[in-house]
């Protein structure tokens, strides 16, 4: 099968399955939605790979990326959570998305979901690219620009232009598989 050039033969088969059945994927599901955004973030400290092996510590450690659960966190269940993830040692880290889970409620409940929110900003229909090469793919959008925007005004923390690009792209707003990809035109 022919892949995105950021999957090689050498690369971790975590990352070859989740190039071959999620990146790109349109989703529609709130708490995977936010899942995805928060681990976006977190790429400011780690790389994509890394996320991925800490995966399953970060869904444990942020009640399965339920919003409804983690806007509830108090001081001593944010700093239970900040000890049991190494990654979320640093200040503010945990204070992020428990703060970005109240805006995810509060957001829900003026668009009726997350989801109706986040794919208004490509009018509810993935992007798709025709780039060659992984090399052409952009770190950021137009797009992407104007959802970090909208986002911090909403008061959301890490949702930098090129952070909301890499969420675009693994929530599957933005269809970034390069042209000779087997996966560009599912």
């Amino acid at each position: 099968k022919k892949r995105c050039g950021w999957i090689t033969p050498q690369s971790d088969p975590v990352n070859v399955a989740y190039h071959d059945h999620e990146w790109g994927v349109p989703v529609h599901n709130d708490k995977l939605l936010f899942e995805l955004l928060t681990l976006a973030s977190a790429q400011s400290e780690l790389s994509w790979s890394g996320i991925l092996a800490k995966r399953d510590l970060y869904r444990t450690a942020f009640s399965g990326f339920d919003p409804s659960i983690l806007s509830t966190y108090d001081a001593a269940r944010i700093a239970e959570t900040r000890s049991s993830v190494d990654i979320l040692q640093q200040d503010g880290k945990v204070e992020s998305v428990i703060e970005n889970a109240r805006r995810v409620l509060q957001i829900s409940h003026e668009f009726g979901s997350f989801d109706q929110y986040i794919w208004s900003f490509v009018n509810n229909k993935p992007i798709v690219t025709s780039f060659r090469m992984s090399s052409q793919v952009p770190i950021k959008s137009s797009r992407s620009e104007v959802m970090s925007k909208d986002l911090i005004q909403k008061g959301f923390r890490g949702v930098a232009p090129a952070i909301v690009y890499s969420f675009m792209q693994a929530s599957g707003l933005t269809n970034d598989h390069i042209v000779h990809c087997f996966r560009h035109k599912e």
